[in-house]
């Protein structure tokens, strides 16, 4: 090694969970959801929680959004413990959340009401961005009962964006969707994260899914949810939700999952 040549400092994470872990209790007994979880994510990077139902993955997501509270650790945003929900964190969920008796653009225009120094012709101008982002600028003026169940979660993503949030949550936003508009919601999702590189948590359930949009997908196991592997999805983007590539890696992830919760956890790398 040169003596002379400068060392750079390692990039720091954009979330740190450390430690995580939750009880719920009901019915006289305790339920553990969660177990010392421990997740580095990095500026800009795309992970994907995977896993069985039961294994945790919402709460923890919901842990990071601030909707709830870790009995054990913490997580941290920029170095910042969270303690609450906060715009530096947006939320997605499986339904669209819309509010019906707004426009498209109004449920946009929501998200920016409490930002603090923007005007009302900055925040037209940038929900109508947003709206252009996801493809429904000809929409703006339409009702949520006008729209497909693709076009509210667009909707619904354009709301989570616009903001400019350091980080955005994603609980499952695609699984009640036909085939098709998931397919094409992958593609939106993979440019606009492209052209705006957003740090992104998706959770899931769908092994393909997580393979098509990771950089990395953290398989957790159920009861108590723990990190059980690593995969680092090396394909080259775009991805086709049914490449044989796409599909070789995710067979490869199923066999992992169906292993069940003992095997040792380790971190793969799949090229």
């Amino acid at each position: 090694m040169n003596p002379t040549r400068p060392i750079s400092a390692p990039t720091p994470s954009k979330l740190s969970l450390r430690g995580v872990g939750k009880s719920f209790r009901g019915r006289g007994r305790e339920i553990r959801a969660l177990e010392d979880v421990t997740l580095e994510v990095s500026e800009g990077e795309f992970v994907c929680l995977l896993g069985p139902s039961g294994c945790g993955k919402s709460t923890l997501l919901n842990i990071v959004a601030g909707l709830e509270k870790a009995d054990e650790g913490q997580v941290l945003c920029d170095g910042e413990p969270v303690l609450n929900p906060g715009r530096d964190r947006m939320m997605m969920f499986q339904e669209s959340a819309l509010f019906p008796w707004l426009d498209v653009l109004e449920n946009v225009l929501f998200s920016l009401r409490l930002k603090p120094g923007m005007k009302a012709a900055e925040r037209r101008e940038v929900a109508e961005f947003h709206l252009r982002l996801v493809g429904l600028e000809k929409f703006s003026r339409a009702f949520v009962h006008e729209l497909s169940g693709g076009m509210k979660q667009r909707v619904a993503l354009a709301r989570a964006l616009a903001p400019n949030p350091r980080v955005l949550l994603m609980d499952e936003p695609f699984a009640a969707l036909d085939a098709l508009t998931r397919e094409q919601l992958y593609g939106d999702l993979q440019r606009i994260w492209r052209d705006r590189r957003k740090t992104i948590l998706f959770v899931t359930h769908n092994v393909r899914e997580a393979v098509c949009l990771g950089d990395r997908v953290v398989l957790l196991s159920p009861h108590p949810g723990r990190i059980k592997r690593e995969f680092h999805i090396g394909l080259p983007r775009p991805r086709e939700i049914n490449s044989v590539e796409l599909a070789l890696q995710a067979t490869e992830i199923m066999g992992e999952l169906k292993a069940g919760p003992g095997a040792r956890t380790e971190e793969r790398r799949v090229a």
